[in-house]
Parts: structure tokens; C-alpha cells; sequence
């Protein structure tokens, strides 16, 4: 059976998306390869999921310099075309996996050499990503990162690989408009894998212990397009109605110490819990303790062309759900009528939304329900997963 190197550039595991796809690859028949790029004290290598990891443990400051200059400098290309070639050398492949726009350059090259299939796997809008990112928007990063350079390059890249992935069908339709044909593309959203995510079970004492009146809950990321801002600033007015309400944010990011001074400022810091990041087997017992599953992302080109796995697992469990309107998010809540929308970046509406919910807990439920039969109409791993094996069989027709 064929074999597929997959290349990451952060420690591995944890990462859900690319933890479905080794399992589904593997329980399909392909051999699969991992190369974790990244700060880990684990073992070089290991067997996870019937894959083989090879980890490179570099430091953090190594890996983010040649992100960051992936667009203007060829260090990471570098980089990725010499591991290849070595691994190739031990371990022949059929294909190169690579996973986000940043490391698609060097496994174009790599795979040219060695005369393999590229895969482009884009977690997300890279190109939008770098005007909305906290890092990418301080010195030095500033004055490296050119995002025409990396417009071009998109175009570029993608143009020259064999087969590309996405995970929404918004980013599919921005990639069609720029030339990027659909016959070599497939959407693989990051739908919610349930066997896994039910295995890891509820923990009573940890949903109780964030338990009130009114419990909101975002869990993820922190970074200036995630609008956890507004998410704030939304509270007070919440507090109005709902005086022993909170707001629980499970995750960590650049912008932690800047929402923690918010919240002081604000007085709220006996309302909004910052928990930092939790391991995943505990994100199940954080939704069965609230009451709304938050997602204030701020309605930007990155945002409206990705998707959260927070949605989801949300919807699985039966929280009901608020969000901005950005595009996927809109659609996909309003389709299967999952929660209520409101403008992104508009803390007094977002809090009023809250409310309705807050103040129709028949219509809060049932919002919840909806979004648990879609899951398991529709938006679950085991569904959505079929076209990954289909994708990688007609690679290799």
C-alpha cells in the first residue's frame, strides 16, 4: 500500500485534525508517516495510531523564525526538503502531506526531487491570517512578512501541487476564484470525532465547579481575531440581567495578559474565569457545565474562510450555540438552527443574544437538540471522512 509523509511544524500529539486524518488514512490501508517539527521533550520517534512519528525537537524561537520567514527567506524550505530526502532515504513514500500553506514551498520542492505527490492540507487562510495574528503584527515580524509576496505564493504553490485539502467550503470557493481548479480539491471540515470525544467522558466535580446561573463558555485559542474582547465587554450588560452569571475561557494565546487587564478594568474579574489551556479529554466536562457555547470571532478574511472544532463539539453535546456571522459559522448554525447569530464585534448585541437564550430556556434547549441531531445527521467525523480515503485513492490511481 502507498505511503504518506505528513509534515507538521508543532509537537505531536495533540492536534485533532491531524490525529482523524492518521487514523482514517491508516485504517484505510496507507502507510503514514508523521515529522513533527517543534519544541517536545517525547521520544525521536514513536508509533501513534498505526502511524510512525519522527520528531525533530527544535526550540520554539527556531520554529517560529522559520514560519515567520517562510515567505521572504528559504530556511524552512530548506529545512523540509533536506528531512525529506533523509527520510525517503530510510522510509521510500509515494506522497508528501503538507500540513498549512507555510510548509507547502519546501514539500513542492522536496517532492519535485524525489518525484513524489504534494499534498496541500490548509488548516487555515494563511494569507489572511498573517494581517489578523498578534505576532505577525509586532516587531521584527512587521517588517518580514509581505503579504502580496504571500498572496502570490498562495497562487503559486497551490497552482503546483497534485491535490489540495480545506476545511471549509468557503476557503474551496476563494481558492476556485484565484484559478486553484476544484477537480484537485477536497473540503475536509473539522468535524467532531465522537467515538474519541465520548470516550474521554464527563467529569461531574469539574462541570459542577463552573456551574451558575448562567455559565458561557468559550474554549480555544486567544488572539485578536477570536473577539474574546467583545465577548468581555459584553458582560456587564449580561450582569444586568443575570447578576450571577460568568464567563469561562478555556485556552491561552498572545493576547491572555491583554483580556486579563480588560477584565480588571472592567471589575469583572470575579465574573470571567480564565482557566488556561486544559487538556482535550477535559473540554467535555467544560461544555456539560455552561449553559451557551460562545464563538466571537471577529468577522475578518481568515475567519470567514475556516472553521472551529469548538463549533462541533458544542453542537454534540447539546450546548446551544452563539456566534458571529461569519460566513461559515452563519451558515452552518442557522442551517441547522443550532443557536442564534449576532454582528461580530458588537458587544452590546452579542450580550442581548445571550439573553434570549438566557431568558427562553425552551428555546435554548431546543437550539441545543438541533445542533446534537445535526452532528449526527451531518457534521461528524465518521461522514465526513469518506472523501480523504477517496481523495487518496485517486492520487494514486
Amino acid at each position: 500500500m502507498a505511503r504518506i509523509l505528513m509534515i507538521l511544524d508543532h509537537s505531536f500529539p495533540p492536534d485533532l485534525r491531524v490525529e482523524n486524518e492518521i487514523e482514517t488514512l491508516v485504517a484505510a490501508g496507507f502507510e503514514v508517516c508523521l515529522l513533527a517539527i517543534g519544541p517536545d521533550e517525547r521520544s525521536e520517534t514513536e508509533s501513534f495510531g498505526g502511524a510512525r512519528i519522527i520528531r525533530d525537537r527544535i526550540s520554539a524561537a527556531q520554529r517560529n523564525r522559520m514560519r515567520g520567514l517562510a515567505g521572504t527567506l528559504p530556511i524552512l524550505e530548506r529545512y523540509i526538503v533536506r528531512r525529506m530526502v533523509s527520510i525517503f532515504a530510510e522510509w521510500p513514500f509515494q506522497a508528501v502531506h503538507a500540513h498549512d500553506l507555510y510548509l507547502v514551498g519546501g514539500a513542492l520542492k522536496g517532492g519535485r526531487e524525489l518525484g513524489v505527490k504534494v499534498v496541500a492540507d490548509l488548516h487555515e487562510n494563511w494569507v489572511a491570517a498573517l494581517k489578523h495574528y498578534a505576532w505577525s503584527n509586532r516587531m521584527p515580524a512587521k517588517l518580514f512578512i509581505n503579504l502580496k509576496r504571500w498572496d502570490r505564493l498562495e497562487t503559486e504553490w497551490l497552482s503546483g501541487v497534485d491535490g489540495v485539502i480545506v476545511v471549509i467550503e468557503e476557503m474551496a470557493e476563494r481558492l476556485s476564484a484565484k484559478g486553484i481548479g476544484k477537480q484537485n480539491m477536497i473540503v475536509l471540515p473539522n468535524t467532531i470525532h465522537r467515538t474519541r470525544f465520548d470516550a474521554y467522558g464527563i467529569d461531574p466535580h469539574l462541570a459542577g465547579s463552573i456551574k451558575s446561573d448562567l455559565t458561557i463558555l468559550y474554549t480555544g485559542g486567544m488572539d485578536k481575531h477570536r473577539g474574546i474582547e467583545e465577548a468581555i465587554r459584553a458582560m456587564p450588560t449580561v450582569l444586568e440581567s443575570v447578576p450571577d452569571a460568568r464567563l469561562v475561557l478555556v485556552g491561552d494565546g498572545a493576547v491572555r495578559g491583554e483580556l486579563e487587564r480588560l477584565s480588571r478594568g472592567l471589575r469583572l474579574q470575579h465574573t470571567v474565569q480564565f482557566t488556561g489551556w486544559q487538556p482535550q479529554d477535559k473540554i467535555p466536562s467544560y461544555i456539560a457545565g455552561a449553559n451557551i457555547g460562545l464563538i466571537p470571532h471577529l468577522k475578518t478574511e481568515h475567519t470567514d474562510h475556516t472553521i472551529p472544532h469548538k463549533l462541533f463539539h458544542y453542537m454534540h453535546l447539546g450546548l446551544p450555540v452563539v456566534a458571529s456571522n461569519c460566513r461559515p459559522l452563519e451558515r452552518i448554525v442557522t442551517g441547522t438552527d443550532a443557536g442564534l447569530i449576532y454582528t461580530s464585534g458588537d458587544a452590546e448585541e452579542l450580550a442581548l443574544t445571550v439573553l434570549t437564550l438566557a431568558e427562553n430556556p425552551e428555546l435554548a434547549a431546543q437550539k441545543g437538540e438541533n445542533g446534537r441531531l445535526g452532528v449526527a445527521a451531518q457534521y461528524n467525523w465518521e461522514s465526513t471522512s469518506s472523501g480523504l480515503k477517496d481523495f487518496y485513492r485517486k492520487l494514486f490511481a
